[in-house]
C-alpha cells in the first residue's frame, strides 16, 4: 500500500446524505407504524506530518414518524445539530494512535426514536473517550 506524505500540514473536508425509512404494516412492536430519519454530517480534518489529527463533524438530524401514544397513533418530528471532536497523535515509527474526543460536545438535548437499541446512533448525552490502538510489529 502506498502512503502519501507530504511534509505541509492540510485540511480535507467532508459531507454526506444519509436517509432511513421505516414502515410496519402490523401491530407495531417498536413504537411506531412509519419512521423517517434523514442525517447531514459535514466535517474538517487537520491532518499534520508530526503524527497529530483533529477532526471537527457538525451532523443535522431530522426525523419524522407516526409513534404509538395510548390506543392510537401520533405525528411527532424533531431536528436538531450535534457536534462531535476528536484529536489523534501517531506514535513514533508508526505504532499505533492516541486519540481523544467527544460526540455531543456542546452536550445538545434532542427528541429521536432509536430503532436498535442494543447498538445506538447517537448517545443523547456528552460522551467523552480515550482511545489507545497499537499495531504490533
Amino acid at each position: 500500500a502506498y502512503v502519501f506524505a507530504t511534509p505541509h500540514p492540510w485540511l480535507a473536508l467532508r459531507g454526506q446524505y444519509i436517509y432511513e425509512r421505516f414502515d410496519r404494516m402490523q401491530e407495531p412492536p417498536l413504537g411506531f407504524s412509519e419512521l423517517k430519519t434523514y442525517r447531514v454530517p459535514l466535517g474538517i480534518g487537520f491532518f499534520h506530518p508530526s503524527g497529530l489529527t483533529a477532526s471537527l463533524t457538525t451532523t443535522y438530524w431530522n426525523q419524522k414518524g407516526q409513534f404509538v401514544r395510548g390506543p392510537g397513533f401520533e405525528s411527532g418530528s424533531s431536528d436538531f445539530w450535534l457536534v462531535d471532536l476528536a484529536v489523534s497523535y501517531r506514535l513514533p515509527k508508526r505504532y499505533g494512535f492516541i486519540s481523544f474526543g467527544a460526540t455531543n460536545l456542546l452536550d445538545k438535548e434532542f427528541e429521536y426514536f432509536e430503532v436498535n437499541v442494543f447498538n445506538p446512533t447517537i448517545v443523547p448525552k456528552r460522551s467523552i473517550f480515550v482511545k489507545i490502538t497499537l499495531a504490533v510489529p
